[in-house]
């Protein structure tokens, strides 16, 4: 089951890179066009800004949630380094719960603001704001699931290394 588990998250993880991928690709092309329609023929696209502004809102909120599954999150460690050695799974625990407390909050406070937000057009586009705000209960439901694969893994790694220091072994 776990192995299933770990499996549809590479998957997702890799789909999910592939689009970050797209969307920061979108974001450069996106920005050059207008440096040189500015700057060389004194013109602009209309609407341009506000589409590279919700292609760096979604890969920022969805590439906060990849970064907590590859556990590549920000992190000061320095505490968590001077602690002796078998405090390391109780903070590590604590770390994931808390970040997972941090995005589920975020997800409920959200919803009220995307349903007030979201209905008022944007000006250059004409697109409803709901498709920028929509992001962050998007990110937030990708943190909350990383969250619990990461979970999962902590406490996963750390029931291979008691087995294998009762038999012997050592760690995988």
């Amino acid at each position: 089951m776990l192995s299933l588990i770990k499996h549809n998250f590479k998957t997702l993880t890799s789909y999910i890179e592939k689009i970050l991928v797209g969307f920061l690709f979108l974001v450069f092309i996106i920005t050059l066009i207008m440096v040189f329609l500015r700057y060389a023929l004194n013109q602009s696209i209309t609407g341009a800004n506000e589409i590279v502004t919700i292609l760096f809102i979604y890969t920022t909120a969805i590439g906060a949630a990849v970064s907590i599954g590859k556990n590549e999150h920000i992190g000061i460690d320095v505490f968590v380094n001077i602690l002796p050695s078998r405090f390391h799974k109780t903070i590590r625990i604590l770390q994931i719960v808390l970040l997972f407390t941090l995005h589920l909050i975020l997800f409920i406070y959200c919803l009220q603001w995307v349903d007030k937000a979201g209905g008022y057009l944007m000006p250059a586009t004409g697109l409803p704001r709901l498709v920028a705000t929509v992001s962050i209960p998007i990110g937030c439901i990708l943190c909350i699931l990383y969250c619990i694969k990461r979970l999962i893994d902590v406490i996963e790694t750390s029931s291979v290394e008691k087995r294998s220091i009762r038999y012997g072994c050592s760690p995988i």
